[in-house]
């Protein structure tokens, strides 16, 4: 995971300087440690050793520049396997001062595009010296503590685990997410490639026993590997950007509601981030709110910008979208979990939404977040037969609606966020009225939302 993604985010990234000195700290004692006990090598292994350690190292950096972007905070790069076979194949104190060389010239070299600061870049050689080094003890227990195939799994483990444990020293300080939190949802989303990279590793570990210059054919499969990944993270990126513009052509249709998707989707962003939910949740609950009117693409113009009443007929057939929406959905892997969150947008909290007339706490939570979201802009947009309410009328509705029509407690937190920002905009642009779910009275208005 890069660190300049979590800046363009909008997270402030303040320099690290207490864990850089102590993880660099310990990184420097761990290999004077092992200087200090280290066996001396034969002269006749010597050289084809630091030969090796130099290649290795040469494809931490290389793999620096070649980086395979899982999500928008998260990527993965391919020094896992180099990472490994340093461990396993080279002196404990070499491998890991190699480890540190590779990684600092790596980040140092990535520098430009990542922003990273040079506490940063000293926190992730550090770590990296600590991981290899203490694998490496594990694979290269004296002869008899296990069998080489166990080391071998051995050794994978422990850095996986240490890499994982240790990859909050790194990113918990960017951001409000507990070092508990960084490592299940980062585990979770790089557990696939990072798995094959160290399968690719036993691979060549196993066979680097016949002779060294059997690990340049690793270069096949770990290429394979990387351009597999990369195929697919790019063709998940092309299907998202695909039904993001079938839902924003869907907006066009109707020039009243020009960018309702990407209105509903920062709502629901903010919803998010005043109940305090953070991770994979939250990416898939955004992603479906991007989406979630994506099934109006089979609804008729002539019913979808009708300017009067309509018909029952019409309505019905109105009130389908979501259900066209979620089948339309269901064709793509990458939205799957996101289908019923589509679905059941406009569910209502005492039971009378639509499609499948669910109550409570049986809508999902994604649902309940969409719901008040696209209901606020849909108060809040002009139509063909009416100006759009003011920011406090809608917010008044909202707030009459609790526990009727919506989820009291999301529309609570919708309306401090909007709170927040109606204080924002008073001290940084012209004054406007404050909403605060505390003092908003509720108008005796009943108001069906359709949009």
């Amino acid at each position: 995971m890069r660190l300049a993604a979590w800046r363009r985010l909008g997270v402030t990234v303040p320099p690290q300087p207490g864990v850089s000195l102590a993880t660099a700290g310990l990184a420097l004692l761990s290999l004077l440690l092992g200087w200090l006990r280290a066996p001396t090598a034969p002269d006749s292994a010597l050289l084809p050793t630091m030969a090796l350690a130099i290649c290795l190292t040469g494809a931490v950096v290389v793999s620096y520049k070649y980086p395979i972007h899982i999500r928008h905070q998260i990527k993965v790069n391919l020094f896992t396997v180099a990472y490994y076979l340093l461990a396993v194949l080279v002196p404990p104190l070499l491998a890991a001062a190699a480890a540190g060389v590779g990684a600092l010239c790596g980040e140092v070299s990535a520098r430009r595009i990542s922003g990273a600061y040079l506490s940063d870049i000293a926190t992730e050689a550090g770590r990296r010296i600590v991981i290899v080094l203490l694998s490496a003890l594990v694979a290269q227990a004296p002869a008899g503590a296990m069998p080489w195939p166990a080391a071998l799994a051995a050794a994978a483990v422990v850095m996986a685990a240490l890499d994982t444990a240790t990859l909050p020293l790194v990113l918990a300080p960017m951001g409000t997410d507990s070092p508990l939190h960084v490592m299940v949802v980062t585990a979770r989303e790089i557990a696939l490639p990072e798995g094959m990279q160290y399968c690719v590793g036993l691979i060549g570990a196993m066979a680097a026993g016949e002779g060294a210059w059997i690990l340049a054919l690793l270069a096949v499969p770990a290429g394979l590997v990387y351009k597999a990944f990369k195929i697919l993270r790019e063709l998940q990126d092309s299907t998202r950007q695909l039904l993001e513009n079938m839902a924003d052509a869907v907006d066009l249709r109707d020039p009243y509601t020009g960018g309702h998707s990407r209105r509903v989707t920062e709502y629901s962003a903010a919803i998010l981030r005043q109940l305090g939910i953070q991770g994979p949740e939250v990416t898939l609950i955004v992603a479906a709110a991007r989406v979630h009117d994506i099934g109006k693409i089979g609804i008729p113009d002539a019913i979808l910008n009708k300017a009067g009443r309509l018909t029952d007929e019409e309505r019905l057939e109105m009130e389908a979208h979501p259900v066209y929406g979620e089948s339309l959905l269901k064709r793509h892997a990458d939205f799957a979990r996101g289908t019923k969150i589509v679905r059941h947008h406009h569910e209502r909290w005492d039971g009378a939404g639509y499609p499948d007339g669910l109550r409570g706490t049986d809508i999902p939570f994604g649902a309940r977040v969409v719901a008040v979201a696209d209901s606020y802009d849909a108060m809040t947009s002009d139509r063909p037969y009416r100006r759009g309410m003011r920011i406090q009328d809608a917010a008044a509705i909202l707030h009459q609606g609790r526990e009727h029509q919506w989820d009291a407690a999301i529309v609570d937190a919708f309306l401090r966020a909007l709170a927040a920002e109606q204080r924002r905009e008073a001290e940084e642009g012209p004054p406007t009225h404050p909403i605060s779910p505390d003092t908003v009275e509720a108008p005796r208005v009943t108001v069906a939302i359709a949009g």
